[in-house]
């Protein structure tokens, strides 16, 4: 009875606000939502809450009770670490997003909205309060979450989750969250930005650091302490991504030059990073964690600093370069992380639609939110990734929070219509060491800066190639050896026109300097789209190898993927075969001069070659990757310093489904 009277109360309290309207909070900032009136924008918002809600549904479904104390609920195991905090605030965010805001619908989320808030999201915030090392308890692991390199991001998520549920929280449980955010704000205001540009970006934790700050005013506007965590937030945020060439930049930025408020350098001149260990387009994103604060001003009427879009359109322009039909990216020199998140970009893409107003944001959003309902409906229970897919322990909770910024964005947009990104030809990259053709049938990408690598990627949604990271170099593995060798560049040569490139490299196979082969590569990109890969293997001292396999192709086959049939028409020569994914069928073929795979990769050789595809028999890095090699040597074979070992060019044409 008594629980059925709080739903009770809970439910007339709820009931009486319109979220569309303006919202006080306990001495918090007061928000306002105008309501969406262009109808493109109105039904990109009812896609979101959908998926929100769908999402929501299949993340209640794994929500317990805390083994030491069944009051109070958590998605995980209780310990400290980022996988099993950052899962628990994205989570209530999202929750907190659907109680307050958008025409709830019960049946898809499984639960009342009353039930919702106090069955869930109250138990659950409790728990990351009091288990924060400003709280009472430890985790299950014995230790207190906080003063983390990315803590100051959870408190984000959880704080914006105490802000929309507003008067509804508790008092004390309101207070709480205050004291959580208030500490780990209080740790930036006197520091200094680090910043890095090789091997590891400062971009991404500089970032994610200041939101923190921004947070902290939306709770605590009355607190003495506001205006030093607004000039912090400006700060943090605004060395995000600054540039080499900033450091002496005259431009004007929030009331200063670029040149008086530079900390250091995250990002390269030409606007692409690093992060581990290569260029990465998907760190590129992580504007999306300053910019996504202009939501927190819009809301409140307040202007958000300009620093929060400083950079973001170069950024954001070399994104466009990397985009592929299926809304994904091409990654020149690999990717660690899945290449299934499509749907991580849709609110990054809104919010420069939104915020930076580039209408061409609006049709890469699109694509994502395409994808993203595909994806939905291969699960009954509304999950977005299937558990192959995306290794991430965060990968659905931080979609969760991601869509409800999104939506709640959508309320500031202007009627805008879509513009489609027409990037051809040739971009080079100097800084980060890698060059693009985007032809009208495939992008064909060479890196030679973090990591040697060579791909062509069809332009379709089945992208069919994968980012291996010995694509266009492959493998060679002495006599004893347990694993290939290392290889690493000796010399590079480019030279490129507008719709046209030629890279020559010199690639050594083992230590620098010491090693035993070495392979003279070339890769020329024609501006008709023909893509050509010629090797020379030479050994540079007396050897024997086990195996060679070079001129590497990476052949996505997934099971699952809603853009493939788990299957790959392979054809080397005369022999034809469908090859099922994760299968670890092995195809080999002697004196071959032509390939096709699909009938959309078609490859001529200069002369015959002996060639293999291995499928693989499990996902590795949330894909399968099928491995066909254009010249192979099986078995023991020994080799004289000088001797050349083997020479192929082959001649890659892409017919795009």
């Amino acid at each position: 009875m008594l629980r059925r009277l709080l739903l009770g109360i809970v439910l007339v309290t709820a009931a009486s606000t319109a979220w569309g309207q303006t919202r006080p909070a306990r001495n918090a900032l007061p928000w306002h939502l105008p309501a969406i009136t262009d109808p493109a924008m109105r039904s990109r918002g009812e896609r979101i809450y959908r998926a929100t809600e769908r999402l929501a549904h299949h993340l209640l479904l794994e929500v317990k009770p805390w083994k030491e104390d069944a009051r109070l609920m958590l998605l995980t195991e209780s310990k400290s670490a980022e996988a099993f905090i950052r899962p628990n605030t994205g989570m209530v965010a999202g929750l907190a997003f659907l109680y307050r805001f958008g025409p709830y619908d019960e049946k898809t989320v499984g639960m009342s909205r009353p039930e919702l808030l106090a069955t869930r999201i109250v138990s659950m915030i409790r728990y990351l309060t009091e288990t924060h090392v400003t709280g009472s308890r430890p985790t299950g692991d014995g230790r207190k979450w906080g003063d983390h390199w990315q803590s100051a991001h959870w408190t984000d998520m959880l704080a914006l989750a105490a802000w929309w549920v507003g008067d509804d929280l508790p008092t004390d449980l309101a207070a709480a969250v205050r004291r959580v955010v208030a500490h780990e704000a209080e740790r930036f205001p006197d520091a200094t930005p680090p910043h890095q540009i090789r091997a590891d970006t400062k971009a991404e934790e500089n970032a994610w650091n200041s939101t923190v700050l921004s947070a902290a005013v939306l709770l605590m506007p009355d607190d003495p302490r506001r205006e030093r965590w607004e000039s912090a937030f400006q700060k943090w945020a605004f060395s995000s991504f600054l540039r080499p060439g900033d450091e002496h930049a005259d431009a004007v930025v929030d009331g200063k030059s670029v040149a008086a408020q530079f900390t250091g350098a995250n990002i390269y001149d030409d606007f692409t990073l690093e992060n581990h260990r290569i260029v990465h387009p998907d760190y590129m994103t992580a504007f999306s964690l300053t910019l996504g604060c202009s939501m927190d001003y819009a809301m409140t009427g307040r202007r958000p600093p300009e620093a929060l879009r400083y950079n973001v359109a170069g950024i954001y322009e070399n994104l466009k370069w990397f985009s592929l039909p299926d809304g994904g990216f091409v990654y020149p020199s690999g990717q660690d992380w899945s290449i299934y998140r499509q749907v991580d970009w849709l609110y990054g893409n809104v919010l420069v639609g939104v915020f930076v107003r580039d209408p061409e944001a609006w049709a890469m959003a699109d694509r994502g939110l395409d994808v993203l309902e595909r994806m939905q409906a291969r699960s009954p229970s509304g999950a977005v990734y299937l558990p192959e897919e995306n290794f991430f322990l965060s990968g659905q909770t931080d979609k969760l929070n991601h869509f409800a910024r999104a939506w709640l964005s959508l309320h500031f947009a202007e009627p805008v219509a879509p513009a489609e990104p027409q990037r051809w030809g040739v971009r080079r990259f100097d800084s980060a060491g890698m060059i693009l053709n985007r032809t009208r049938s495939a992008v064909h990408a060479v890196s030679w800066g973090t990591r040697v690598m060579a791909q062509c990627v069809p332009l379709q949604t089945d992208r069919l190639i994968s980012p291996h990271d010995r694509s266009g170099v492959g493998s060679i593995r002495l006599k004893g050896a347990d694993s290939a060798l290392p290889v690493s560049l000796s010399d590079v040569r480019v030279t490129n026109s507008k719709d046209a490139f030629a890279v020559e490299l010199v690639v050594d196979h083992g230590k620098p300097g010491k090693a035993p082969i070495q392979a003279h590569l070339q890769f020329r990109s024609a501006s008709e789209g023909t893509w050509t890969m010629s090797e020379k293997l030479v050994a540079a001292t007396d050897c024997t190898t086990a195996e060679i396999a070079t001129g590497q192709i990476g052949i996505l086959n997934d099971r699952r993927w809603i853009d493939q049939r788990g299957e790959r028409r392979v054809t080397l020569g005369d022999q034809s075969r469908t090859v099922a994914a994760c299968s670890g069928e092995l195809l080999c073929g002697d004196g071959i001069r032509h390939i096709d795979i699909d009938s959309v990769l078609r490859i001529t050789m200069d002369k015959p070659a002996d060639v293999r595809y291995a499928a693989a028999s499990y996902p590795e890095q949330s894909r399968t990757t099928d491995r066909l090699c254009l010249n192979v040597f099986e078995g023991e074979h020994s080799w004289q310093a000088g001797q050349t070992i083997s020479r192929f060019e082959a001649t890659v044409r892409c017919e795009p489904r």
